[in-house]
Formats: C-alpha cells, structure tokens, sequence
C-alpha cells in the first residue's frame, strides 16, 4: 500500500509542476486593423523624402563644409573644438550630425569616443556618418609600448 501511496503522490506532483511550467498562450490582438500604423509610416517616409538635409550652420557655430578650415594646431585650439564637438553631440540631430562630419574630416584619434556615441544615436543620418568616419580607424595597428632599458640581470630567475 506504501509504494501505492508514493507512486500517487509522485503522479500528483508530476501533474502540478506540468501545468504550472508551461507557458501561457498569447492572446490574439483585438484588432488586426493596422491602417493607423500605415499611414505613420507613410507619413514619416515622405518627410524623410522630401527633406532631411542637415543645416549650413549648426549651432554649435561651425560647419563640416567650411573650405577655409584648417585643423587646429596648438593644444588649445584642439581642446576648445573637442568642447565644441562635445556640446554639439548634446543638441539636435543636425548638430550631432554636423559634429560628426567635422569629426571625420579632422581624422584625430581623439574623436573617436565622439564617434562611437555617433554609432548609438537613433538618427540614422548620424549612425552613416559615425560608421563611415570610424572605418578609417577599423584594422590600423596600434603601436605597443618599447621597453626602453634592458632586462635585469637575473631575469632567469624571476620566470
């Protein structure tokens, strides 16, 4: 009677711990009717078509299509346009954008923390212009540190 009472409880068991692991069913939408979504899209298409064109002039001041820009040449003037490309990358879609062409077209290793926030921004004008500045920087050998003096004398020994 024992192995009875056990084979039972075990089926029992079996049964509970079935019917609480499963996975509920997902319900079916309510309405299948997507001519709402539709007409977004279709909406958002045709700004995206229609404009889309960054700015002449952002407003952090500076343009990426500037002819007479020359890269800057003393620490300060380096450290003052990183400022202008940080507060740029904080302002609107054609300020980030613009931030990251002139970005691009100064080629500095320094932007390229700049250019990764680039490659996370929701506006896709920003992630093309982030992914195509950092290729330049995809593959190029990073210089290793030179060991400038010899190696002690009892090298052997420390190994």
């Amino acid at each position: 009677m024992p192995n009875f009472l056990a084979g039972a409880a075990a089926f029992v068991l079996v049964m509970v711990l079935w019917g609480l692991g499963r996975r509920p069913s997902k319900a079916l939408l309510s309405s299948t009717d997507a001519s709402n979504v539709a007409a977004l899209n279709r909406v958002q298409l045709s700004l995206v078509q229609s404009g889309g064109r960054a700015s002449e002039q952002g407003c952090a001041g500076f343009s990426a299509d500037d002819s007479d820009w020359g890269l800057p040449a003393t620490l300060q003037e380096r450290l003052f346009l990183q400022r202008k490309l940080s507060a740029a990358m904080a302002a609107g879609p054609d300020q980030r954008l613009e931030a990251v062409m002139l970005a691009a077209r100064w080629g500095h290793a320094s932007v390229l923390p700049l250019l990764r926030q680039g490659l996370r921004d929701f506006d896709s004008r920003v992630v093309v212009a982030a992914a195509e500045a950092i290729e330049v920087y995809r593959g190029a050998p990073r210089r290793h540190p030179v060991q400038s003096g010899k190696l002690p004398r009892n090298v052997a020994r420390m190994r």
